[in-house]
């Protein structure tokens, strides 16, 4: 019982130090999506270009993945 406490404390103690490592991102950009008949803003958290094409960082609905900017009707980003 005494070394599943000091488990649990050892685990709860660790994952207070993990704060400063998960920084919340701002966004650089919005882009608009139209999907399933419903248009969506969604934000854009990064741009990069792989192969001479765009592709946008999107958050939700896109799941915080690397989606290709024709994906997109408009976006405010620079590139």
């Amino acid at each position: 019982m005494k070394t599943c406490l000091i488990g649990i404390a050892l685990c709860c103690i660790l994952s207070s130090c993990a704060g400063p490592f998960l920084a919340k991102q701002d966004p650089v950009c919005q882009a608009t999506a139209f999907m399933g008949g419903q248009e969506y803003t969604v934000q854009v958290y990064g741009v990069r270009e792989v192969a001479h094409q765009t592709e946008f960082r999107a958050g939700y609905p896109f799941n915080w993945r690397w989606v290709n900017k024709n994906n997109f009707t408009r976006s405010n980003c620079s590139k």
